[in-house]
């Protein structure tokens, strides 16, 4: 009788994991940043690669990998649209396969901020409970931009008094 259980049990067991679609599969993907810290200006245009790995025994099926960008302050508001175009890419490796996905990113906002890549389950009958992977943070450091450097002030303050003092001259000369 035991073993009858065990049999049936075990077939119950197999007959799950069999039809199953991919997704249902545990996802064993990691994720690579190619760096863990930028240091950029407002408005500077970097690029971040992370390599996709399929580390477990089956494909992955349709995954999507979608890039984040967050603020590490909480008075930055962040809208992760302005920063990257294209925040997703989709993908199925076999596996031990990995690719290597690029992300085009302008930074839009001064301050601290962290990019973030997550991979999931993609289509119709992901049901919400599946396993994502996450990538490490790569801390993205934004320094604000001026319009003038410490060697730009200097012409500036002397050119300015200069250029009112001959206009003036100029006025003078002109009204007699």
């Amino acid at each position: 009788m035991k073993r009858a259980v065990l049999l049936a049990s075990l077939l119950v067991v197999l007959l799950t994991f069999s039809t199953a679609p991919a997704w249902a599969i545990p996802l064993t993907v990691e994720i690579t940043p190619d760096q863990t810290r930028v240091a950029t200006v407002l408005g500077g245009r970097f690029m971040i690669k992370t390599e996709v790995a399929n580390t477990g025994n089956a494909p992955t099926g349709d995954v999507l990998a979608h890039l984040n960008v967050a603020s590490m302050q909480d008075d930055v508001y962040v809208d992760p649209e302005d920063w990257s175009a294209s925040r997703s890419q989709s993908l199925t490796l076999q596996p031990g396969e990995s690719r290597t996905l690029t992300w085009d990113i302008q930074a839009v906002n001064a301050g601290r901020f962290a990019a973030y890549v997550v991979v999931l389950p993609e289509g119709a009958e992901v049901s919400g409970s599946e396993n994502l992977a996450v990538s490490p943070l790569v801390k993205i450091d934004v320094e604000t931009r001026s319009a003038l450097s410490e060697r730009g002030v200097l012409p500036v303050v002397l050119a300015i008094p200069l250029l009112l003092g001959l206009s003036a001259v100029g006025l003078r000369i002109r009204a007699r």
